[in-house]
């Protein structure tokens, strides 16, 4: 009898970590939906052109790799700091440049104000030297249904494929649409 109430007793912290463990996910989770439908309904929206390539993921399915122009920058033809290492979070602002977006400035500290026609994106660098950075903005990948990559990878010629990128006033990104000669392939939707 005395061995059944020292068990229960020992169990019932065991069940209280258990049970806040999995509360504390389930809010980290809640959080990461919530952050990404918060940039999602901004209504700051860039076009950005894109050079994909389409591997596959085992556990995913179909997903496009994506490079955009603004992956790449010559420091020599941006406003810019010059001292850039890897794994610094920058602030890239860009501006409209026809129908696409392109960057106009890279900067470490986010810029106090924005003119009206630009907006902020955040990266971080993964490869920096004296004239160049390489950039990554968290949306660089986009999945895609089984099967349906391959449009994408290998576009007919002439075909373009574009994507619609929501920003938040901190700059950071999400993938809202990807299009195909302007017209919507695929729309992230809300929850």
């Amino acid at each position: 009898m005395k061995s059944s109430k020292v068990e229960s007793k020992k169990s019932k912290p065991v069940l209280a970590a258990i049970l806040l463990i999995i509360i504390i996910q389930s809010l980290l989770l809640i959080f990461m939906i919530a952050n990404r439908q918060a940039i999602l309904l901004s209504d700051i929206t860039v076009i950005l052109e894109t050079r994909p390539i389409d591997p596959r993921s085992l556990f995913r399915g179909d997903y496009v790799r994506l490079n955009y122009n603004i992956n790449n920058l010559q420091l020599d033809k941006l406003s810019s700091d010059r001292s850039f290492k890897i794994n610094d979070t920058v602030y890239v602002i860009l501006e409209q440049d026809g129908q696409y977006w392109a960057a106009n400035a890279v900067y470490q500290k986010k810029p106090d104000t924005l003119k009206k026609q630009q907006h902020l994106i955040q990266g971080v660098v993964k490869t920096a030297n004296v004239t160049s950075l390489n950039i990554h903005y968290g949306i660089e990948n986009y999945f895609v249904p089984e099967g349906e990559g391959l449009k994408l990878e290998r576009p007919k010629p002439g075909d373009k494929v574009t994507l619609e990128i929501a920003l938040d006033k901190e700059g950071h990104a999400a993938i809202k649409a990807l299009l195909l000669n302007g017209i919507r392939q695929y729309q992230e939707a809300l929850f």
